[in-house]
């Protein structure tokens, strides 16, 4: 049913119209008050108390309550504004219900079609509209119909940090460039439940722009290697770290935690560049109990009795969405701006004086910015293969040795995994082991282990001293893939990532036609559990056709790189495209 486009100021009804909804022993009672005594009736008409008398003393029994749905930031502050509509709408038996839910679950039941009994929802910004749409495109199911009023309460985007470790931010470089740059280790609430985290990738990416792409992926793998559930997940993490550490936030969410934890207080610290907020937009939800199909059936007389009741229920959310509009002591008093950014907070934590923020853009492109944080965030178990062949102590660049060059773009690229990542690795060059033309140095183990992270680190600075030897490629990989594929990890994208500066030089070993095969027939075996080859060539000698024909069979991915530069962005690149794994172009 297509909600009303008109919103009519809501009217109190008559006394009479009323009186005739009271039942036959309620009026029957009333006229025994007004024969003995009707003057007390009098009175209370005169002071427009009739209507609470008669709720309050005989109920409500063709009550009208009105459902709202509130976002948990907003809710408690919307219900102190509907105590008070409840109080005052007593006598014409309306009443107002809060329901407290997340945005982005009632995003989620308005798109697969469950009913959330909702007259209006409360989300802390409009991009749950767009969520809401692509989530229900994606179901397959219609866009459910609703109506976007003017926001309630506004609340700028903030970096928190406790207030003992201010001293240790200047505020030149607080903001998104400093995110983008990687200054300081920030905590994003998880985006797939967090407006504010959207919008704060959102421009954290118009600020990279599409000069820096790679800039822009490096930004949300670091932001990724912690992802914090929510706010007060991250807020919980500030106070245990030692390190510099921001948390994203609101100046509501702020003044809530310092409420709550005054001896912990936090601190906002206000973007360089300037800041967003979160809108809490009023937005009407069709909730005709009427399905399609019964409404096609009604007669004019009923389809226009319809319409009347949904036109006084708009009429009556409306007034309601004003009132609370309206209570600017109450939002800033619990710290909230008000629906155009003005009013004061008188509160620890921020400051008193509105601060200007930007509108957000286009909210469908938060979308692709979700999809690409969780690409870049899918966690991976890796095992990374490196050729430590003679030629690998060979200059390349600028005097810097091969494995020099993939010493360092190693460090800067796995930096980025995440502490739920696996990472393992294996050296290779011609018969290092025996017959076996690699040598396993370190088990594909979590990232969240000391030890292992240790150990790998101490394995990259040794490299130069395990040089020695030929390529023994094609063994390699077919063993590599073999390996991942044994302890295959059904939650994870499992993947063999292989740097090399050279082409196969084992003629015992099989050769590339039997080692395509071997991997298109493994593959065939069993679908379900790829392994695909990332295949990372340094310097001019790489037979990148090989690589290309490997990575092709096996859903992967071969690159290129002649410097220090390109091979720390082929590396990174090649961590960015584990969504797609297998099948990446």
């Amino acid at each position: 049913m297509e909600l009303p486009v008109s919103r009519p100021r809501h009217r109190s009804k008559t006394v009479k119209s009323r009186l005739i909804r009271i039942s036959t022993p309620a009026l029957a009672t009333l006229l025994t008050l007004s024969l003995a005594g009707g003057g007390a009736l009098v009175a209370l008409a005169a002071q427009n108390k009739l209507d609470d008398f008669v709720a309050q003393t005989f109920g409500c029994p063709n009550a009208t309550e009105l459902v709202v749905v509130a976002d948990p930031t907003i809710s408690s502050t919307v219900q102190t504004v509907a105590n008070a509509y409840n109080t005052e709408h007593i006598g014409q038996c309306l009443s107002v219900k809060i329901v407290t839910q997340s945005s982005a679950d009632t995003a989620a039941l308005l798109a697969s079609g469950t009913s959330t009994g909702a007259d209006a929802w409360i989300p802390d910004s409009p991009v749950w509209l767009s969520r809401l749409e692509s989530t229900a495109t994606a179901l397959g199911r219609e866009i459910p119909v609703t109506q976007e009023w003017d926001s309630i309460a506004s609340s700028p985007l903030v970096l928190a940090t406790p207030a003992v470790k201010v001293a240790e931010f200047e505020a030149s470089e607080v903001g998104w460039g400093a995110i983008l740059a990687g200054r300081y280790r920030t905590l994003l609430p998880d985006p797939e439940s967090s407006a504010a985290s959207m919008i704060a990738l959102s421009t954290i990416s118009e600020l990279a722009g599409d000069s820096d792409p790679e800039g822009f992926n490096r930004a949300v793998m670091n932001l990724g290697r912690s992802i914090p559930d929510s706010t007060r997940a991250a807020f919980a993490e500030l106070e245990i770290s030692d390190s510099r550490v921001v948390a994203l936030a609101t100046e509501r969410e702020i003044v809530a935690h310092n409420a709550s934890n005054p001896d912990e207080p936090l601190v906002a610290l206000y973007p360089s560049e300037g800041t967003t907020a979160l809108t809490y937009p009023f937005i009407l939800v069709a909730n005709s109990s009427i399905s399609a199909r019964d409404e096609s059936r009604l007669t004019d007389e009923e389809r226009t009795a319809l319409v009347e009741t949904e036109t006084s229920r708009a009429s009556m959310l409306e007034e309601f969405a004003d009132l609370i509009r309206g209570s600017e002591q109450v939002l800033n008093a619990e710290g909230f701006r008000d629906n155009v950014g003005g009013g004061e907070i008188l509160a620890s934590g921020v400051i008193a004086a509105p601060t200007a923020t930007k509108n957000v853009g286009d909210t469908a492109e938060l979308t692709s910015i979700l999809r690409n944080w969780n690409a870049l965030n899918l966690r991976s178990r890796i095992l990374t293969v490196v050729d430590v062949s003679g030629s690998m102590l060979e200059r390349a660049w600028d005097g810097q040795r091969r494995i020099e060059m993939f010493q360092n773009s190693a460090e800067d690229a796995f930096s980025t995994l995440s502490e739920d990542d696996e990472l393992g690795m294996w050296l290779f060059s011609k018969e290092r082991v025996g017959t076996e033309d690699w040598e396993d140095v370190a088990g594909i183990r979590s990232m969240n282990d000391p030890d292992h992270v240790k150990n790998l680190q101490a394995i990259i600075d040794s490299l130069p001293s395990r040089i020695n030897g030929y390529t023994g490629l094609n063994d390699t990989v077919l063993a590599a893939v073999t390996h991942v594929r044994e302890d295959y990890n059904s939650e994870k994208v499992n993947s063999v990532m292989l740097i090399t500066d050279g082409r196969n030089e084992d003629d015992n070993g099989i050769s590339l036609q039997k080692l395509l095969d071997k991997l298109t027939e493994m593959i065939q075996k069993d679908t379900d559990e790829p392994v695909p080859v990332v295949l990372v060539g340094i310097g001019p000698d790489t037979d990148v056709e090989a690589m290309r024909k490997i990575a092709q069979a096996t859903g992967g991915t071969a690159y290129q790189a002649n410097n220090p530069t390109e091979l720390s962005n082929v590396m990174l690149e090649a961590l960015s495209q584990r969504d797609c794994r297998p099948n990446c172009s």
